[in-house]
Order: C-alpha cells, then structure tokens, then sequence
C-alpha cells in the first residue's frame, strides 16, 4: 500500500548543483579531492511490466534491452529476462531493474532463448519500431502495462519483427515440387516432417561400457519438459526450432505439424531451422501420406524415413540425395533431393538492437528519385563519354538532388569489393585496322600486354567466344583492374577541378569502401546508396546468366565482406540492399538487422528468365519477401503496368514497392507509377529533363595494347587528352596524370 502511495507522486528532480569555489582559492589536497569524487549518479528500481500476446516456447523468454547498463547497452547477449506473472486473460511478465534517473531511458521488449550452459542468447522476436520505447526523468512510476509490439494502449500498429543470426546458424531446406524419385513405386502425395537431432554418447550396459553414438531427438522445451529438467548439460543444443512456409501462398514462418507439410508438384516448402550447434546437429526426415482409401478423420500413416548428418552440408549451399527407408519393413524405398542453404552469422561485426530501417517507410514521404547505375548506362553527350557506375556519375545525380543513386557491386579475385555491373570482361580478339566505330558503340578499356596476354586470360579461366576472349570479373585482383585505361571521358566543363582529379572520378571499378569516404569522394551524406549484390544464377535455359560462369567465393563470404564493409562505414548514409538471387537476399535478411533488403524481379516481357521459381514468378517472390519480412520487391515497369495491383498487394502485405527499366525515362509514365504506389524508381539520366545522349549498344569491351596496335591507341589518347584537358601532341603521354 505505501508503496503504491509514493508511486502516485513525482520523483524529485535532481537539485542544481552548487557552484564550485574558485580554484585559485583551494589548496593542493581540496583541489585534488574535488577531481577524485564524482557526484553520485540517481537511481531508481524502476517496473516494468508489459503483456505478450502469442503464446510461447518452453525456452523462450521476455525479455527488456536498452541504453543503460543494467539493460544491458542494446547488447543481444546482455538483456534482461523479466519473471513471467499469473493472468487471467493474457500472459503478463513484469521486472524490475535498477535504472539511472539523470538522463532519459530508451529501451524495447524482445522474446530470447538464453542459454544456461553458456553466454549465448539467440533474439526470436524483437520490436522493430524506429522510435524505442522511453522513460523520461522525473516520470511516474504508476504507469499502465506496455503491450508487447505496440507503442501505446491506443495504437494498432503491431510492428514486431524476427531476429537476426547473433551466433546461431541458421539452415533452409528447401522442397519445391515435388522432389522425389520413385523408383518401383507408384508417385503418392508425401507430408514431409524434419526434425533437428544430436548425436550423444551412451555407455553400453555390458562389460567393456564401449561408449555408442545414439541418436536423441532436438524438440521444443515444451514438449520434453520433463526430460529437459534433468538433462541441463543439454540444454545449449537444444535450442534449436523447425518453422515452414509455403511460398505458394502468403503465409509467415510457422511450426510444421506432427505429420509435415504437404510437399506435391505445385508446393514450395521453405523449412527454417534455428541451430544452436550446427555440427552436432543431424536432421530426421519423416515422409507421412494417407491410405488410398483414407477416411477424413483418419491420419496420415507413416511412409518412410531419412536422415541427414552435418558433414553432409558442405560449403554454404548445394543438394544432397536422401535415401528413404520404409517406416515398416525398413528397406530401401525411394530417394528425395534436398537442397540447403546454410546462414553464418557475421564474424567481424555485431549488430545491437538501437534501431532497425528493414522495413521502415515514413509514409508521408515522396517516392524517391534514384539514379540508375549513378546517372545512367554509359552513354555520350555531344563528343563527352559519361561512364555509368563511377563516381563522375554519382556526384551529377547528387548535384540533380537525386535521393538515392543505385550501384552494382562485385568482389574480385582478392576479395575487394569493386563497383561494377558486368559478370564478364570481354577481350577483343583481332586487331581492327580502326578504332573511330568500335568508340560508338563500346566503352574500350585498355589493358597493358606486359601484364595481361591472351594466353594469361585463357589461364584466368577465359572462354574463347566469336570475336572475343570472355573472362569472368572474378578472375581479376584489383591490382591488374587498376591498370584499365579509358580512350574517352567527359571534359571538365569549366568546373575548377583538375584534370587528374576528374579523370579519378571517371575511372572504372572504384571500390565500395571509397564511396563512403567523404575526403575522397565528396558524395553528400544525405545521398542514399541502393547497393544492388551481383551473383550470378540459372536462367530458363539452364545456362549462366549473361554468358557468365559458375560463381566459384563461398555464398556466406561473398555476402560477409560486403556487409561488413557497409555496417562498419554507411553511418547515417541510407542503404538498401537488392539483388536477383533469392539466396542472397535471404543472407542479407538474417545476418544482420539494420538496413532494408529488396529481391528483384526481372522484366516479364524477357523471352528468357531466371531458373530459380522465387524470382521469376511473381506470386512466389511476393510469399517469399513476405515470410522472411524483406522490405518489399524492386520490380520491372512492365510488371507493374500488366499488373496495376502488384503494389496495393504488397502494401496488404506491410511490403513496398520499387521500379526499374527504360521506360522510367519518360515522365508520364513516372507519374503513373508514383500513382500506383511504389516508394522509389530508378532511371537513367536523372539529371537530364530532356533525356538528352545516347547509349552504347555494347557496353564495355577490353583491349590489350601490343606494338602493333600501341601507336594507334597513343594517337587517340593524345587526341583525347587533347581537347578535354589541354594536352599539347609534344608532351609526353605517359607522363600525364593517371588514376590514383
């Protein structure tokens, strides 16, 4: 009862501190006690108290974090687990922490699983919301309980989001139509069930107590309740769940039934699996169909059975073919492919819970103007070559107040993360007796013989193709890119900037750690980066796309490094990532919890699609976005305008929308999509109202100078050098300023 009566009352604030005498009037030892003794900080034991509306695990937990250290500093591994409370209507935690009181306390609920047996705490579910939940100074204590997900009592706004890999892995299967080889049998419906497990030694009953492997079943706490209490050394392997969504439909990530899911032609089972400890962990596959002549309340009877152990997922993704054995006469019975992916969690870098922007939209804000590749495809203007993803570009989309500028990165051979779009450098063959028409129509790059011959580029893994050498951008260091010289460029346009200077920020393959350099660069804070992941896949033809070859980094280090460099230097510099691959865009999703993810979707007009049903299906790829809560779809024009209710689909579904393609460059149909909904589009030339230049048809294409051919590319070198930066034809070229 007191206690209740002296929460009703304001807390004293703190009183004003007395001015400190004059230092000149102290002596040594007063002045050298006054340094030592800090004022002592106001503390509270504040509650906390807050309702969670879904039921939960046996090992799963409320949990509170925030920016004080008895909250643990946003640390995922240092929450504060709250005491779960008997109610009647909902299930109630309450806790009581002891807080500072001289400076407002920012903090947010999450759902945990701590480990008992070590520091471990994997984050289930966590508030999202941008603005975290607050106790100012001097508040009331006597304040209502919080609900779980919703910023007050009046919002109905439920903004809940999953966690992210904080160190445990995490394991998608995946069983898309049907995968399975018959063999003898006749092809039945199967309801597939997969159960994590781990491997424990037990002293055999006889005489020499030979330790024997044996297989103990990786279930929910709240099913194995009882065994789970006396068995606590087990307890870090346990946590570990099992969820599944069909991405046929629009469904969230939930726990799979006792007989499995439906696994027919038309389905597209996605299984997600938490691991605490991944190489302990083994899988069990339950396979369940009904009689032929099945009643309909009659069960599903067990068909068969499978397993698969963790030395069997090698690398970060592939297949594995699965024996299945009959659940009766334990024979032989057919096999299934199963396909896996397999998500680490970063390892030089540890996201805290402060915020989050992954599907944060603030809704009254314009559709954002973003800049295609910088200010468009390379293109000329007049006798001026402007080269798409290189600096020169980003700054004139910046200079035209774009929002956002939309770059392609790629890691080289050493791993360096470059801008750049094409899976291929192409390396022209035969020497042309002139190189005026190839200028219209390509970007040529020059490469010295003395460091790259043809037979050096068959060695890189280069294909000889009608006319050209086609050799994969991975097979290049950053070291040999840098050598690449340009034969046109933009002139300086009367901006006071040197001539080596704008020709360092026209050059090709600039690296992704130099565009958040603000000394080097000078590109605004406020200009966003729309970081588009190039990985190469399957398309309809069963060939790489593009006329590239087989990616050969690992899925989890491509990704890592990329991340790492943007986590570490974005700061306040908005980012979204997006790519084509539904793989990556999933990595990106659950190794960290800070910036938005988009999966793109190609044009539907393109004769040839992607392999892979999630992206060229557009039905899956909105189920997909929407059970890994992506941000939303980057979708092509023609999408759209075929389909007017793509975007109000994806707004149903809390997703956004975004568009890309060519005919963006017309403003009319700008202004239909900003009518349909989509939150951004990105176009070419943003900086140009009259849409003015003309685009190279080829692209870009490699020459290596021999002696043959060196006199005749000096020539125009010199010519170029000539009318765009004042290079007179009696100066020594290679003596000009290059690219640093």
């Amino acid at each position: 009862m007191h206690r209740w009566f002296f929460a009703t009352d304001r807390e004293k604030c703190e009183e004003e501190a007395k001015p400190l005498e004059d230092p000149a009037q102290l002596g040594a030892e007063e002045k050298e006690k006054q340094e030592l003794v800090a004022p002592p900080v106001p503390t509270t034991e504040w509650p906390f108290c807050v309702f969670y509306p879904r039921s939960l695990q046996g090992n799963e937990y409320v949990a509170i974090t925030g920016d004080c250290e008895s909250l643990g500093n946003w640390d995922p591994k240092k929450v504060f687990v709250m005491d779960k409370k008997d109610c009647h209507s909902q299930q109630k935690f309450e806790a009581s922490v002891v807080i500072p009181r001289n400076f407002d306390i920012h903090y947010r609920y999450c759902v945990v699983i701590p480990s008992t047996e070590t520091d471990e705490v994997y984050i289930r579910y966590w508030e999202s919301r941008l603005e975290s939940r607050v106790i100012r100074t001097c508040q009331n204590m006597l304040k209502a309980c919080d609900r779980f997900g919703y910023q007050n009592e009046s919002d109905t706004d439920y903004r809940v989001d999953r966690g992210w890999a904080t160190s445990e892995t995490y394991i998608h299967f995946k069983i898309f139509n049907a995968p399975f080889f018959w063999q003898k049998q006749s092809p039945r419906l199967l309801y597939v069930h997969i159960q994590p497990m781990f491997e424990k030694e037990q002293i055999c009953p006889y005489a020499y107590k030979v330790p024997v492997p044996a297989l103990k079943c990786l279930t929910l706490s709240s099913r194995q309740s009882e065994s789970a209490a006396g068995d606590e050394t087990d307890q870090s392997l346990r946590l570990t769940y099992t969820e599944v969504a069909n991405l046929l439909y629009s469904s969230e990530l939930s726990f799979q039934p006792d007989h499995g899911v439906c696994c027919g032609p038309e389905d597209m089972q996605l299984y997600h699996c938490s691991i605490g400890s991944p190489l302990e962990t083994h899988y069990r596959l339950d396979l369940y169909t009904f009689a032929h002549k099945a009643g309909s309340d009659e069960p599903p009877y067990h068909y068969g059975y499978g397993f698969v152990k963790p030395g069997q997922l090698v690398g970060s993704e592939g297949h594995i073919i699965v024996s299945i054995t009959c659940a009766s006469t334990h024979r032989p019975l057919i096999e299934m492919c199963l396909r896996y992916l397999v998500i680490r969690p970063l390892e030089n870098f540890k996201c805290d819970m402060r915020r989050t922007y992954e599907r944060y939209w603030r809704r009254n804000r314009l559709p954002m103007d973003i800049g295609h590749r910088g200010s468009g495809i390379t293109y000329y203007l007049g006798q001026d070559l402007v080269r798409e993803n290189t600096l020169y570009g980003f700054k004139q989309a910046a200079v035209a107040n774009a929002d956002m500028v939309e770059f392609d990165v790629q890691l080289t051979k050493d791993a360096q993360v470059v801008v750049y779009h094409d899976f291929v450098m192409k390396f022209l063959l035969q020497r042309c007796s002139s190189y005026e028409e190839l200028l219209t129509n390509c970007d040529l790059l020059i490469f010295p013989c003395e460091k790259l011959n043809r037979l050096k580029l068959l060695a890189m893994g280069g294909c000889k193709r009608t006319n050209h050498i086609a050799v994969p951008f991975e097979a290049f260091t950053y070291d040999q890119l840098t050598l690449a010289r340009v034969l046109r460029f933009a002139a300086n346009k009367g901006r006071e900037v040197p001539c080596d200077r704008m020709l360092h920020e026209q050059r090709p393959f600039p690296l992704l750690l130099d565009m958040f350099e603000k000394e080097q660069t000078l590109l605004p804070q406020s200009l966003g980066f729309n970081i588009e992941i190039k990985f190469p896949q399957l398309d309809s033809t069963r060939r790489w796309e593009d006329e590239c070859f087989k990616p050969t980094f690992d899925r989890n280090l491509y990704v890592d490094t990329i991340l790492e460099i943007v986590l570490q230097h974005a700061g306040s510099r908005r980012i979204l990532f997006s790519c084509f691959d539904a793989d990556i865009c999933t990595m990106v999703r659950l190794k960290q919890n800070l910036y938005p993810v988009m999966l793109l979707t190609e044009n539907p007009e393109c004769p040839v699609q992607y392999l892979d049903k999630r992206v060229s299906v557009l039905d899956n790829a909105v189920h997909l976005a929407h059970s890994l809560e992506f941000f939303g779809l980057a979708m092509h024009t023609n999408t759209v305008l075929q389909q007017p209710t793509i975007v109000a689909q994806l707004q149903q579904l809390h997703l956004h929308g975004v568009v890309w393609g060519s005919l963006n460059v017309d403003i009319r149909v700008r202004d239909v999509m900003k009518k349909h909904g989509v939150v951004g589009i990105i176009y070419d030339r943003l900086d140009q109202l009259d849409q003015a230049g003309e685009e190279l048809p080829c692209g870009n294409l490699c020459i290596v100078d021999s002696i043959a051919n060196r006199k005749m590319l000096q020539e125009m070198e010199e010519k170029e050098w000539g009318a765009k930066c004042g290079f007179k034809s009696g100066d020594d070229i290679n003596e000009a300023p290059r690219y640093c």
